[in-house]
């Protein structure tokens, strides 16, 4: 397969084609037409809202609005949201959501609480030793729904810098968080190891467990009927196993270069996935990826004369201090300049029902927390893609009007509260899995009450996004 940055030198969808391995063409036309794909991506310490958000000429802060981004020019962008300008009829940038169900969980780190309620809508679970959701996150809903048999269901990566891992994204139905392929061998291995390894033992994996199969068949009449029933359920597990990897170890698909076994640059080694997705998807081994941003050293983002940890040297303190403000404006600017070349190579490279891979993609840009210090208020995802279910290309403004308390510094509000919060985020989730196919009309909790015993609707689609 051709690199990503190949695919760009050579000019998109023509060089491709003329010089794409013939293998991954076959596997291409294969595949079957409009194939809807998923990619969650979450960075820490959410968002310095002050300069996140835009507000072109007019426009109020007491009722929604929506700006067509279309017709303005890069220099009217806010600096984080600068670097997805030239894809910008592919976005909804949101302003006015608020995780504001993580603020009414009780017990907890914030940082835990938020990133489980951020992807699952749900309450965390800190009874066990390891954080655990009520319910499952977005992407394994999604998967559930959209997976083919005989490949992986989804991929979980995670850019491991050295100071701290991403953020867990990915809970089963159990809510348990899912393991996160945190190199990209890791994750090379995982997607393409099956069909590249020349295991001559793994050709007979199938025939195997279709013989274990047979054995307990003869036998099962021995069994009662709730025994009866576990093993059956057990080997339903096994046949799907069985189907995945049979369909993983036959690809016919060209495996991309095995990357290096480390980087030494945060951004390499969040480049190094990009390539892994986007063959992923080529190939149809997967059509859900969830995508966690750990912690980038400061030198990378220009910082390194403030602190070298972006948690508690500078994320914390963007309330207090100017300069520790704008370095988190740069930081999510960073992420910004990551996430639009990951959409530049989804779109450099052809999909089997028309277009590119990006025309059938659906991003979701969040993060755990409104602000790195650690309010959940302001919660600003970005959405890039969908356009087959949402009316793409615009900036959306909705005022906090949800009647729940949301915990600010002391300097922004008095007492450091305010009286509502902005709309339930949990809404987002539900217009995603909608224009993912599903038939839903809540992820996670469907309702609230606010600290004064208000009732809050969690049920139903973000107004507005649809096309």
């Amino acid at each position: 397969m051709i690199s990503r940055r190949q695919l760009l030198q050579l000019g998109g969808l023509t060089a491709l084609g003329a010089g794409w391995p013939g293998g991954a063409l076959r596997a291409l036309a294969r595949s079957p037409a409009q194939v809807r794909r998923l990619i969650l991506i979450s960075h820490c310490h959410g968002w310095p809202y002050a300069t996140w958000k835009m507000r072109p000429d007019g426009v109020s802060e007491s009722e929604p609005w929506s700006v067509d981004l279309e017709q303005l020019p890069e220099s009217a962008f806010s600096r984080p949201l600068a670097p997805l300008h030239e894809h910008r009829r592919r976005i909804l940038a949101l302003d006015g959501l608020s995780l504001a169900t993580a603020e009414l969980d009780a017990g907890g780190n914030r940082h835990d609480r938020g990133w489980v309620h951020a992807w699952t809508g749900d309450n965390a679970d800190f009874a066990g030793r390891d954080t655990r959701s009520t319910s499952a996150s977005l992407d394994q809903i999604v998967a559930a729904h959209v997976a083919r048999a005989d490949r992986l269901p989804s991929l979980e990566v995670s850019v491991d810098a050295a100071l701290e891992a991403g953020r867990p994204i990915s809970y089963n139905i159990g809510g348990m968080r899912l393991p996160a392929e945190n190199t990209p061998l890791r994750a090379w291995n995982r997607v393409f190891g099956p069909a590249s390894s020349g295991d001559t033992v793994g050709a007979y994996r199938r025939s195997t467990l279709d013989f274990a199969y047979q054995e307990y068949r003869a036998v099962a009449a021995r069994f009662d009927a709730n025994d009866r029933a576990r093993l059956e359920s057990h080997f339903g597990l096994v046949d799907r196993l069985g189907h995945r990897l049979e369909g993983l170890a036959t690809l016919s698909c060209e495996a991309p270069a095995r990357p290096a076994s480390s980087f030494d640059r945060y951004d390499l080694q969040f480049d190094a996935f990009v390539d892994i997705i986007a063959a992923a998807f080529s190939c149809d081994i997967t059509r859900v990826v969830s995508f966690s941003l750990g912690e980038m050293p400061t030198a990378e983002f220009g910082a390194d004369h403030i602190s070298d940890k972006v948690h508690k040297g500078i994320a914390h303190y963007i309330h207090d201090d100017v300069r520790k403000h704008d370095a988190m404006t740069h930081y999510v600017e960073y992420h910004g300049r990551q996430v639009a070349r990951l959409v530049s190579t989804l779109e450099s490279i052809p999909d089997a029902g028309g277009g590119s891979l990006m025309d059938n993609t659906l991003i979701v840009w969040g993060s755990e927390l409104g602000d790195g210090w650690h309010g959940y208020r302001n919660y600003c995802p970005v959405l890039i893609g969908g356009s087959w279910a949402f009316d793409t290309g615009r900036y959306m403004y909705w005022p906090h009007e949800t009647p729940a308390r949301m915990r600010v510094p002391a300097q922004l509000a008095p007492g450091g509260l305010t009286k509502f919060a902005g709309v339930p985020h949990q809404h987002l989730l539900v217009s995603v899995a909608q224009a993912m196919g599903l038939d839903t009309n809540h992820v996670g909790l469907r309702h609230a009450y606010g600290q004064r015993g208000d009732y809050i609707d969690l049920a139903g689609p973000l107004a507005g996004l649809r096309a």
